[in-house]
């Protein structure tokens, strides 16, 4: 077994993380603060990701108008107006009805925690050998299990609900990487 886990480490996936321990070590701590925060305070978080995702939207949707207006006359203009107006307006929707715009965002999340879910799961797959990746595998069930869990409670308990999961999805992504890099030997510095 221990010469399967060292094996494993000569792998591009295992070089990776020995690579990146400590980013990534640092980033998992960042994610449990940030998923803490969450859980304590789940309506300003709520609130807070659909105003965040509401401002990238409408700025990234007026850029791209704005891009598209030098192309008046021409068979590209109307589906450059369209690609601009499609993120305009859905933030601008975001921005102004932030409580139906909160349901939106809360099926649009738990929909992304299944695709991250399924994908940590496979990742975790491609990393069996490597020390510590069984946490990145419960990562992606607990993702998994958390998608099902907003989309049971939609619509009513979508002003905490997204909170409340965000914070538990990024709690357990941050100890995976945490155990995960725990896990890993030190890599001794090249100079």
């Amino acid at each position: 077994m221990e010469h399967q886990r060292a094996d494993s480490l000569q792998t591009p996936t295992g070089f990776a993380v020995k690579q990146w321990r400590r980013r990534l070590y640092a980033t998992g701590l960042a994610m449990i603060v940030l998923g803490t925060l969450a859980i304590v305070m789940p309506i300003v978080s709520s609130y807070t990701v659909i105003f965040l995702i509401g401002t990238v939207l409408t700025f990234s949707g007026l850029l791209a108008v704005l891009l598209a207006l030098p192309f008046r006359g021409t068979p590209a203009f109307v589906w450059m107006l369209f690609a601009g107006m499609f993120p305009l307006c859905a933030g601008l929707y975001f921005l102004v009805f932030p409580a139906s715009g909160l349901t939106t965002l809360t099926f649009v999340i738990a929909a992304i925690l299944l695709l991250t879910g399924v994908s940590q799961s496979v990742s975790a797959f491609n990393m069996r050998g490597i020390k510590g990746s069984v946490w990145v595998f419960m990562s992606g069930l607990i993702s998994i299990g958390l998608s099902v869990l907003i989309f049971a409670v939609l619509p009513e308990a979508s002003t905490v609900s997204l909170g409340i999961l965000l914070g538990l999805d990024l709690i357990t992504t941050g100890v995976s990487l945490v155990l995960l890099t725990s896990a890993m030997p030190h890599v001794a510095k090249h100079s």
